[in-house]
């Protein structure tokens, strides 16, 4: 009896270390890069945010992105730069498998680091952040290998930041438009291997 008992255990551990190696981790990421002109102001801003997962089963998933970003105001007076550094941990629950294409629920820890200078050229004042984010999402797998990852934007948000002033955010439709909902939804290329 205990032999049975240990056999079936030990083929349940190599069952499920079998399908566990099998696109148990992925590296991707976003690049963004926009520009506007209203008026006699430019504004662009390019991000660019390298992400890692690590699928802890058929569900779950842990991770983390790592976020740099340069925004430019140019006026005629001069040239307003605002550079921002990411962290930004998560956990990662699929609810919806249909095939290729799986739903998501994501929950982030963002920490972003905020500096820059005016366009007189002085410094401004470096600040920080800390937050809470929800976020629906939405992954396809082409093959075993390559993928892609659609990720919404947040649903609940709540972020604290160093100069004493918090903000609060819920709900699916908060002021979004379809085409901007579209237009900040990060969409990106994933390797898993």
């Amino acid at each position: 009896m205990k032999r049975i008992l240990f056999s079936i255990a030990l083929i349940s551990i190599l069952a499920v270390s079998a399908t566990a190696q099998e696109g148990t981790m992925w590296i991707g990421g976003t690049i963004n890069i926009s520009s506007n002109t209203t008026n006699d102001m430019t504004s662009s801003s390019t991000t660019i945010m390298p992400e890692f997962g690590y699928n802890l089963d058929m569900n779950w998933a842990i991770g983390g992105r790592l976020g740099f970003n340069t925004s430019k105001d140019e006026q005629a007076v001069g040239t307003n730069k605002t550079t921002t550094t990411s962290i930004v941990p998560f956990a990662r629950y699929t609810f919806g498998n249909l095939g290729n294409f799986k739903i998501f629920g994501q929950g982030e820890l963002p920490i972003n680091f905020y500096g820059g200078e005016f366009a007189d050229g002085t410094s401004k004042d470096n600040s920080n952040s800390f937050g809470l984010r929800v976020r629906p999402g939405l992954s396809y797998s082409f093959n075993d290998n390559w993928g892609f990852n659609m990720l919404m934007p947040s649903v609940f948000a709540f972020t604290s930041n160093s100069n004493d002033s918090s903000a609060f955010h819920f709900g699916i439709n908060d002021g979004y438009t379809v085409q901007s909902y579209l237009l900040d939804t990060a969409i990106g290329f994933v390797y898993k291997f």
